[in-house]
């Protein structure tokens, strides 16, 4: 999870420089030829045809990228900027911070497990019976309002059982959704970015190579233009190999991922 964030090439490379000097785009016509024609690439673009581009980075934006702000770049497939790992979660990490999440998780959970049970057996023994609807009043009134266990005749149990279980409990039940939300980001092929925008997408299909032969396509926002499937969209970030998925391993990405160009659509 510690993996760098990838990083996309600024416009001062030299280039870059010999494909971007001719910004800002030329305004392109719609003249199709005939309804026959055929599509010869298709492409995400602006609402008027125009290619994406960064105005911070000042470069052409490959689909699915996000300009993060901290990190004054453009990253590839980005979720969120995360604060713990002090940069991007995004393309090449994403698998590695899905992992954290998921065994931190399941450890919170089988931490509470066990300390809950030997708290309540360890509870059970010092008031020498049951726990009583009763006993739980007397334990409430005391123990939310910071006023101790004294008096519950549970002295004999130290306060780091309490904290473990409490502690537990929170990392545990904010993890576990925290790794079930990234699961269906995954199967479906989104990220947080792409589930919270809700914003029409555009889609330049070309009719020959001349520039000025061109149809947009708008799209709903609520069509997920990269969804492939249960299997496709989990083995595009986990890797296809199911026994070495959920191993913190090196999995390679295709640089055409990285870079952006084309990135496999359900269209």
């Amino acid at each position: 999870m510690l993996k760098p964030a990838a990083k996309l090439p600024l416009n001062k490379d030299a280039k870059l420089e010999e494909l971007t000097d001719t910004f800002p785009f030329p305004k392109y016509h719609h003249a199709i030829d005939s309804e026959a024609t055929p599509i010869v690439s298709l492409s995400l673009s602006g609402e008027r045809g125009e290619p994406l581009y960064c105005d911070k980075c000042r470069t052409v934006k490959p689909e699915r990228t996000h300009h993060c702000r901290e990190c004054n770049r453009c990253a590839p497939k980005m979720d969120h900027h995360c604060i713990w790992i002090n940069g991007c979660v995004d393309e090449s990490n994403y698998r590695y911070f899905f992992m954290f999440v998921l065994y931190v998780a399941m450890y919170a959970c089988w931490v509470e497990f066990h300390t809950a049970s030997m708290l309540l057996e360890n509870i059970k023994q010092q008031i020498g019976g049951n726990i009583t609807l009763g006993f739980c009043w007397k334990a409430y009134k005391r123990i939310p309002f910071l006023t101790g266990v004294q008096g519950l005749g549970l002295e004999g149990i130290s306060f780091h059982w309490y904290s473990i279980t409490v502690l537990g409990f929170l990392f545990g039940l904010t993890l576990l959704g925290f790794a079930g939300v990234h699961f269906y980001y995954i199967i479906n092929n989104r990220t947080s970015i792409e589930y919270v925008a809700n914003r029409a997408t555009f889609i330049r299909a070309d009719f020959d190579k001349s520039g000025g032969n061109y149809e947009i396509i708008e799209i709903d926002p609520k069509t997920n233009l990269y969804d492939q499937g249960f299997y496709s969209n989990w083995c595009s970030v986990m890797g296809s190999n199911p026994f070495i998925c959920l191993c913190n391993v090196y999995h390679s990405i295709a640089i055409h991922q990285i870079m952006g160009l084309i990135l496999p659509a359900a269209i």
